[in-house]
């Protein structure tokens, strides 16, 4: 079983389930405003018989879309997960059950991710959150190499995670493959990295490949498999 399998697996996945108080079908989602464009509610109205002495009136019966649905697990994923900036390394377990209950990430695409050797890096509480340590790393290299190249990356992706809640676009799934790519050159490299701080640089890279591949335009194999070939020529 591959690490990606076994963030899914085990007593792990009734613990995500309690902790967000969902079913196994992922049913808790915020409310829809009935206003939205068709593509995300379909309003049925049935007119119903006038009451003696008042008029009539209309039920609307609300019906979510599968991809309004899908866009609301979508955002009720990132106030959980990012609103609050401290996702760190000992949350990406849970991101990847969370995304894979809810539908964001298919079987198929996490075997995709296991193939192309995604890899869920070891983490906990004392640790900085991905926000903080993208901050620090930039602040130093901005005070010591300010032309460096992997200050742009850094703002990247400090971007892709400050709008997780728009996963499906396909510019942030863009986004997120571009950093990712990045990240793998950079880890695999020798730059005299601590243990701690490598396996920062490699969470950084792990939620940036989950970023890339739970997209919607992602879901087609060809496009998902040829990020995930380049990807694992890299690593």
């Amino acid at each position: 079983m591959n690490s990606i399998s076994q963030a899914i697996t085990g007593s792990q996945g009734n613990l995500i389930a309690n902790t967000y108080g969902q079913n196994t079908h992922g049913q808790d989602t915020p409310d829809v405003d009935s206003s939205s464009s068709s593509d995300k509610v379909t309003l049925s109205h049935q007119d119903t018989q006038a009451k003696a002495g008042g008029p009539e009136i209309p039920q609307e019966a609300v019906f979510l879309s599968p991809r309004a649905e899908r866009a609301q697990k979508i955002e009720a994923m990132a106030k959980d997960f990012f609103s609050k900036g401290q996702f760190g390394l000992g949350d990406i377990p849970k991101l990847i059950q969370r995304l894979h209950q809810d539908g964001i990430l298919s079987e198929n695409q996490l075997n995709r991710l296991g193939q192309a050797g995604f890899e869920v890096p070891k983490g906990d509480a004392s640790q900085p959150s991905l926000l903080d340590f993208i901050a620090s790393q930039r602040a130093q290299l901005k005070e010591s190499k300010p032309d460096s190249v992997m200050i742009a990356m850094l703002d990247d992706a400090e971007s892709v995670l400050k709008q997780m809640d728009s996963l499906d676009s396909q510019g942030l799934n863009q986004k997120a493959a571009r950093v990712s790519a990045q990240l793998a050159v950079f880890v695999q490299g020798e730059h005299g990295l601590t243990q701690n701080d490598k396996a920062m640089w490699q969470g950084l890279k792990s939620t940036m490949q989950l970023a890339s591949a739970s997209g919607s335009s992602q879901q087609a194999s060809g496009q998902l498999q040829r990020y995930l070939s380049l990807s694992k020529r890299i690593t």
